[in-house]
């Protein structure tokens, strides 16, 4: 069976660092082969981070949004900011034209209830045939994990932050 135009979903979770460097470093390569890309950071406010800096200083053409305010302990409506972005991203789902969908902290989200699971695993299953999506974040549903292709679980085997490290630019965002 050929399933080279079946779009893939991958999903990085777990508690450890680098479900977004994953991601990133796939989209990397994704650009290298001149895939269009588009980016959706839930959970993230508009703290400058490496990330959104190189790619709308050397990849104008990536559509990057953050959709978020930030650490849940900042106040504001956190579930209306999710749901902004997921009205968005559920119209790329069939109407982008690109190959990679990157959505960053949806896990996350989905963890919060900011978002309603069912609905979200029902968009993903149903997207348009050849488009790629990377979902990121803590916690992931079960049901989210039960139609991804590839889940990879990343572990917290140690972290610099608990002996007082705070994050680092250019390391951590």
């Amino acid at each position: 069976m050929n399933h080279e135009g079946k779009g893939l979903l991958y999903n990085f979770t777990g508690n450890g660092k680098g479900k977004t460097s994953g991601a990133f470093g796939v989209a990397l390569r994704a650009l290298g082969w001149h895939w269009r890309v588009a980016v959706f950071q839930f959970m993230k406010g508009e703290r400058a981070t490496g990330e959104r800096q190189f790619f709308t200083e050397r990849f104008p053409e990536v559509l990057f949004r953050s959709c978020g305010l930030g650490r849940t302990t900042r106040s504001g409506n956190h579930a209306e900011h999710a749901r902004e972005g997921w009205r968005e991203v559920s119209g790329l789902l069939n109407g982008f034209e690109g190959e990679l969908l990157v959505l960053d902290e949806l896990n996350l989200v989905l963890s919060y209830g900011y978002l309603n699971t069912a609905e979200v695993v029902s968009a993903l299953k149903n997207r348009r045939t050849g488009l790629n999506v990377i979902v990121t974040g803590r916690h992931s549903p079960p049901e989210l994990i039960a139609i991804s292709d590839l889940v990879s679980e990343i572990g917290d085997v140690k972290h610099p932050y608990r002996q007082g490290v705070p994050a680092r630019k250019g390391l951590d965002y």
